[in-house]
């Protein structure tokens, strides 16, 4: 495959999610300290949610392929690491290793089925694809349990504590989060930015389009099925439940809440609906209309997401006390996909340019052409 040009530098949006990110990061270091159990329990539920929508967030917010049957990935890791602790009594570093493999299995065959559609058709045969895999849950009760699901899955003894699993998976969240990060801004995730601005245009230039989908698809499934190893041991129990739509439905949710395309903005949203769900439904019956309400706010008034909105916000600050251009995006300019980056120039910093005014960036440099 064509080799792609790198970006440097980082950019407004970039320092924005690092800036929250590293908030979060202390807020989620003190939670065991200043909580109870329940909440504690919660959080961890709200951090491999996170994890899961950041999995499908690297697909849709970044190659615009949005996966409806990204449950159906999560849950072959989550029953991959069921089947050998309940049934073969597998030490744990077999459970994991089957449970990646199963993900990563399922991820290829899923991707090889998808690559050569788009758009509508895309989320059809991935809705399918999660569909099959709930209807086997169901039915091969052998190996799944069908309804009664698989028990006997137990954290190993230095996870046995609610604080200790805590700890572990956000330290494997923003493990996963900075490969996410690491990824996206390497040559193969502008490829994947490519893709979501103009794949004929990537073809036309050389690129092996149906590749780096299928790469997407299965890095993508990768964090995915890390996600649901994570949600075999919290819950010590598998069943068809992790598989339906309203999982992946769910954490699309998350995505827009926080902001697609976008690390950090899937996670944050992620706690938002979680808590929501587990927290708020216990004072507010109709939780649901709150959680309507939230996102009819974001519609419209943060079409961007939260981290979206933050960012043009912070974007306003900067300029209002710099007077100068601030970049909030780095999309785009060295592709030659979708056109150049722009920057906006701020109100009034001149006379000759209106508030809509953009002008092209040099993607390689991180400067504006001339």
């Amino acid at each position: 495959m064509k080799a792609l040009p790198s970006v440097r530098g980082v950019t407004l949006t970039q320092w924005v999610q690092l800036g929250l990110l590293a908030v979060a990061v202390a807020l989620g270091c003190a939670v065991p300290y200043v909580v109870g159990p329940f909440i504690l329990g919660t959080a961890t539920l709200a951090l491999i949610y996170g994890l899961f929508a950041m999995s499908i967030n690297l697909l849709a917010g970044y190659s615009g392929l949005l996966s409806l049957g990204q449950a159906g990935i999560m849950a072959m890791s989550a029953y991959g690491v069921g089947y050998v602790a309940s049934r073969l009594e597998g030490g744990y570093l077999q459970q994991i290793v089957t449970g990646m493999a199963a993900a990563l299995v399922a991820s290829l065959l899923f991707g090889l089925m998808a690559m050569r559609t788009s758009r509508v058709y895309f989320l059809m045969v991935t809705l399918a694809q999660g569909m099959i895999v709930y209807g086997l849950a169901h039915s091969l009760a052998p190996v799944t349990g069908a309804e009664n699901g698989l028990t006997g899955i137990y954290r190993p003894e230095f996870l046995t504590e609610d604080w200790q699993f805590y700890y572990m998976c956000l330290a494997v969240v923003l493990i996963s989060g900075v490969l996410m990060w690491i990824v996206v801004r390497s040559p193969f995730g502008l490829a994947l930015r490519g893709l979501r601005e103009s794949s004929s245009r990537l073809r036309m230039l050389g690129y092996n389009v149906t590749a780096y989908r299928l790469y997407g698809f299965m890095l993508s499934g990768f964090f995915a099925g890390v996600a649901g190893v994570l949600f075999a041991y919290n819950n010590e129990f598998v069943s068809p439940s992790v598989a339906e739509f309203n999982t992946s439905a769910q954490a699309i949710l998350m995505i827009i809440l926080g902001g697609i395309g976008t690390l950090s903005g899937p996670l944050f949203g992620a706690f938002v609906i979680v808590f929501i769900q587990n927290v708020l439904s216990i004072e507010i019956d109709r939780w649901p209309t709150v959680m309507g309400l939230i996102f009819i706010a974001m519609v419209l008034f943060a079409r961007t997401g939260f981290v979206g909105a933050v960012t043009k916000l912070w974007a306003r600050l900067v300029a209002r006390r710099t007077g100068r251009a601030v970049v909030t995006s780095d999309v785009g300019a060295a592709l030659g996909s979708g056109g150049p980056a722009t920057v906006k120039t701020p109100k009034g910093a001149d006379d000759d340019a209106s508030d809509d005014d953009a002008q092209p960036i040099d993607a390689q440099e991180g400067r504006e052409t001339t």
